[in-house]
């Protein structure tokens, strides 16, 4: 945020944008990154303060470093709410991802409902995960998905979840306008497709279609909570009961809060 108090995208042309502070964790790098904040954004010491968006762990790291290797520096460093928008059609897991993230961070989660989305957020404001109404077949309910992003993204939006059932194995035209058209109207967002629903093990080509459609979006398999399912024993012909664990929340959070 400059002194009109506007936000601006990191440049390329900033060391923060390059790989070697970027595809890390701030564990390793703490120290590295608060001194370079230091040098390029608080020059003269004239006072800096920073809105930090991301894990509460990742936060400790950061504010630590700034409190014991710049402790005569004018920085104030404090945790802002991370903002998620999670879209998708009727039936693609939007609750059951979010009640999984629930589950991940061990935040319990409040739920207030307006007419456009379902607001999950827990006491301590580390996020605020709005459920959007269902993206279903018609113009009318995806200019209703339109505007409700936009609503959210003035409020200050960090990251879109668009969400895809593995089981549909497709992602249909209107979804991929959807896709393209926030992209591209909210380049400073994270934007990610979940592919909900995960069971099978051909999951794989899936993920590469989509990415090949949507111009390389990150596009992450999920299966938010346990699945159980019978199978029969070829040698046997006896039904046995088998367990799917949940996975890939990990890596969408890592994505969402740290954008690696």
């Amino acid at each position: 945020m400059n002194e009109k108090d506007t936000w601006q995208v990191l440049s390329g042309d900033s060391p923060l944008s390059r790989q070697y502070y970027t595809n890390t964790t701030m564990k390793e790098r703490a120290e590295e990154i608060a001194k370079k904040i230091d040098e390029v954004y608080n020059r003269g010491n004239r006072g800096l303060d920073i809105l930090f968006e991301g894990t509460t762990q990742s936060y400790d790291y950061i504010k630590g470093a700034f409190g014991y290797y710049l402790p005569d520096r004018d920085i104030v460093c404090s945790m802002g709410v991370t903002k998620i928008a999670v879209l998708g059609k009727t039936g693609t897991g939007k609750s059951v991802l979010i009640e999984g993230m629930e589950k991940l961070q061990g935040y319990k989660y409040s739920v207030n409902k307006s007419p456009k989305y379902l607001l999950y957020s827990d006491e301590g404001n580390h996020a605020e995960w709005y459920e959007v109404k269902g993206i279903d077949l018609g113009i009318e309910n995806v200019n209703e998905a339109y505007q409700t992003v936009a609503e959210l993204a003035g409020k200050g939006l960090s990251a879109i979840v668009y969400c895809i059932s593995a089981a549909r194995r497709k992602l249909e035209q209107i979804e991929l306008d959807f896709v393209r058209k926030m992209v591209a109207e909210y380049p400073s967002t994270t934007f990610l497709i979940a592919l909900t629903m995960s069971i099978g093990t051909d999951t794989g080509s899936m993920v590469n279609e989509i990415e090949k459609l949507t111009d390389q979006v990150r596009v992450i398999p999920i299966l938010a909570k346990e699945y159980v399912f019978d199978i029969t024993d070829e040698n046997t012909g006896e039904e046995k009961e088998f367990v799917k664990k949940p996975f890939g929340l990990d890596t969408l959070s890592k994505y969402v809060f740290e954008r690696r």
